[in-house]
């Protein structure tokens, strides 16, 4: 059913008698609150709330014993009613543009869940039960006022993919090491001050992206991620790689771009399966020697660099590149 576009204000009790309805779409109208008789819908599996003024929820929300997808957008709502835990075939759960500072720990409870999102909301904290979604695989905490995360969250055994975009962590728990099915990891926009030792421990994990971070150097255990396939870093306070770095073998694609690093690593050159390698405005003046050995390398992204002290071996090196930018092959003879 599709309520949409129009001034309803609220639903009639009488919508709890469509007991065979099994999606439930209302957009775009002026409805403030759900009657309690939405909880008789027992075969509604999906609930689309976008674009309404509703101020909360109804307890007999936990009466939906089927639903599995509910998605809440740009409502005014401040809050969950606890009863949402009672949700247990709850599979979905999308909030993005409502007014909520917080969970209730019973958002623990829900067993089925496999995919939150949670963006541009003012979710200030996650509750400790966080870690009891055991079987969460998708997580995106997006444009929000999180400031921490609950040691709980290194539970989330089978999270494979976890987003934390422009929000306001410094830290990170160690107990996110205990994520060791995490294949994709992004904290882009993020206020990170460090990275802890345990994101060596993460061995599943493919995929790495950070920007806008305040850490000046990465912790030697990121050697460890011998899966990483993607590594990204954008604007932080890098100074510096550690000569471990040489030890991604699996890295295609390394991409890093305004830091501070000044130089590069000699183990640069052991990275044998790198295709694609972005230095954009690293404040680099050389390259060194071993980088000649990058044999995979089709694609280099040299942009805002001085490289004004490449040695001869390392210019001829770059002339057999398939792809250079930032670097003129014809100018640098």
């Amino acid at each position: 059913m599709f309520i949409g576009r129009c001034q309803i204000q609220c639903l009639p009790d009488s919508i709890g008698q469509l007991t065979k309805l099994t999606v439930l779409d209302i957009v775009h109208c002026e409805i403030e609150e759900l009657p309690d008789s939405i909880g008789q819908l027992i075969n509604l599996a999906k609930l689309f709330i976008s674009y309404c003024p509703l101020k909360h929820l109804p307890d007999s929300i936990g009466q939906l014993k089927n639903l599995n997808d509910l998605d809440l957008i740009n409502c005014d709502l401040k809050d969950l009613p606890s009863s949402i835990g009672q949700l247990t075939n709850l599979n979905k759960l999308y909030i993005n543009r409502c007014r909520i500072k917080e969970l209730p720990a019973s958002v623990g409870q829900l067993s089925s869940l496999t995919e939150l999102f949670i963006t541009h909301c003012e979710l200030e904290e996650l509750p400790d039960s966080i870690g009891q979604l055991l079987s969460l695989t998708h997580l995106d905490l997006l444009h929000l006022e999180l400031t921490e995360l609950p040691d709980s969250f290194g539970h989330l055994i089978n999270l494979a993919e976890l987003n934390i975009i422009n929000c306001k962590l410094k830290v990170l728990p160690d107990s996110i090491g205990q994520l060791v099915n995490l294949t994709k990891l992004n904290f882009n926009h993020s206020k990170l001050e460090v990275l802890p030792d345990s994101i060596g421990q993460l061995i599943s994990l493919t995929e790495l992206f950070i920007s806008h971070g305040k850490f000046d150097k990465l912790p030697d255990s990121v050697g460890q991620l011998t899966n990483l396939e993607k590594l990204y870093i954008n604007h932080c306070s890098l100074k510096e790689l550690p000569e471990i770095i040489g030890q991604l073998k699996s890295l295609t694609e390394f991409f890093i771009s305004y830091c501070k690093l000044g130089k590069l690593p000699n183990s640069i050159g052991e990275l044998n399966n790198l295709v694609k390698l972005e230095l954009v405005y690293c404040n680099l003046r050389n390259l060194p020697d071993s980088f000649t050995q990058l044999n995979s390398l089709r694609c280099i992204n040299l942009t805002g660099n001085p490289l004004d002290r490449l040695s001869p071996r390392v210019k001829c090196y770059l002339r057999s590149i398939d792809t250079v930018y930032g670097w003129d092959k014809q100018s640098y003879s």
